[in-house]
């Protein structure tokens, strides 16, 4: 009982360790260079024919076990926006699209308190996207691999909210999906 007791404290230590500092009782904050986004990607179905629609869902979820994070709040598909879709044949050679997503939003007002999202710890934003098997090159017979990576269209510079995830922050990969189209 007495090693089981040792072993859950340290294993609670360790875990909080990089983001709590138990010796000063403060956040460490300065320490962390980064917030931790994690990016997760979702779709209606798994296997497809070559006229259907595929349905996915994005999120953007704040990882971290103590730290808010504040995100761009309009999220939008393009290189331009705030998601990237990739696709990848079974061959792992990328997917040329038919589509080209390029959302442009209307410019940031970044005085709007309400551009920018706080997202608590485990909170996520997220948002759908519906496009056609054909328009995304997909509808050959064969299994794809999709993911989306995350980028802020937003430098940090142009905020003063803080911690916020800007474009210096670079890409955050999604999981990887596979789909079947028959």
């Amino acid at each position: 009982m007495k090693r089981a007791l040792i072993l859950l404290v340290v294993t609670l230590f360790l875990s909080f360790g990089d983001q709590y500092s138990f010796v000063k009782g403060q956040s460490s904050t300065a320490n962390i260079k980064k917030p931790k986004l994690i990016v997760e990607l979702t779709a209606d179905k798994k296997v497809y024919r070559p006229k259907d629609d595929i349905s996915l869902k994005v999120t953007v979820k704040n990882g971290a076990l103590l730290e808010n994070v504040f995100i761009y709040g309009d999220l939008g598909f393009g290189y331009s926006a705030s998601f990237t879709l990739f696709r990848r044949d079974a061959k792992d050679r990328e997917v040329p699209t038919r589509f080209i997503d390029d959302y442009r939003g209307n410019p940031p007002d970044l005085t709007d308190p309400n551009t920018l999202v706080r997202l608590a710890p485990g909170q996520f934003l997220g948002r759908g996207y519906k496009n056609s098997i054909y328009n995304l090159n997909l509808d050959k017979p064969g299994k794809y691999r999709l993911w989306v990576e995350y980028h802020s269209p937003i430098s940090k510079s142009e905020v003063r909210i803080a911690p916020f995830w800007g474009s210096e922050d670079g890409d955050v990969k999604s999981n990887v999906l596979e789909i079947i189209v028959r």
